[in-house]
């Protein structure tokens, strides 16, 4: 059986620990790793949209995070059936602690953007940063010292997805967590909208039409002032992905 995993350097942390899963297993496998960062045409030749993929046999797309329980299932000639993540958003703003993601509290973010509480992921994802963007990186949402939500981002040259790039523009990579309680990623994000419109006129991101993976959802996007600049990306039975961008130039002062 044959695996590709495409990912983008390190922008994620589960890249990592993919990276080491499927190094446990290469013995059985052939397994393909490739760093759409150094190659982005591959990205655009595989429509990708995400930070990480996986293809089993040429032929089976898993979005998802991967485990060993997958690769045994498709090795055993099983069907997989990967769901979107489609929850109800709280319209219930949570207003914590802002602070910004830097070098010295990126591993704060392992209990919740990692598989396992990786922290050496959390180093190479702090390296994949700081190589592009110097010493900031975004924002953290604290409750109690505790990461509830966050926003983070990438000049859009940078990013290796077919979309538009120029230097005035600014690419939303990641934007945490959709709860059915509270809702943890507005603040963050208008804080970020705020410090990036120094720089930047505009800010893009993608997301799905339904589910919160990528940044989820469509209408969330939308509420908070962006423009549906169209289908981008279309993953059978699981997304709809959309482009969306913000003129972010008048925050500036505020």
């Amino acid at each position: 059986m044959k695996i590709d995993f495409y990912y983008w350097n390190y922008q994620c942390p589960i890249n990592y620990e993919t990276i080491m899963l499927l190094r446990e297993v290469q013995a059985d496998f052939e397994i393909n790793l490739y760093d759409i960062s150094i190659e982005p045409q591959l990205a655009i030749d595989n429509n990708i949209y995400f930070p990480f993929l996986t293809v089993f046999n040429d032929t089976i797309r898993w979005r998802s995070p991967l485990n060993k329980s997958i690769i045994k299932q498709v090795k055993n000639g099983e069907k997989i059936i990967e769901k979107p993540y489609i929850i109800k958003h709280s319209e219930n703003k949570f207003i914590g602690e802002i602070v910004e993601l830097n070098d010295s509290n990126i591993c704060l973010i392992s209990g919740r953007c990692t598989l396992n509480n990786s922290l050496p992921g959390c180093s190479k994802k702090q390296k994949f940063l700081s190589d592009i963007n110097n010493s900031f990186y975004g924002y953290l949402h604290l409750d109690n010292g505790k990461v509830v939500g966050g926003a983070e981002y990438v000049p859009s040259l940078q990013v290796p997805y077919n979309i538009p790039k120029d230097e005035k523009t600014a690419f939303l990579t990641c934007i945490y967590h959709s709860s059915n309680d509270f809702d943890y990623k507005a603040y963050p994000l208008e804080k970020l909208e705020i410090k990036l419109s120094e720089r930047y006129d505009n800010l893009i991101t993608i997301s799905d039409e339904l589910g919160t993976f990528p940044n989820g959802t469509l209408e969330w996007f939308l509420k908070r002032g962006y423009v549906d600049n169209g289908v981008i990306g279309i993953e059978k039975d699981y997304c709809k992905l959309h482009l969306v961008s913000k003129n972010i130039s008048h925050n500036h002062n505020e």
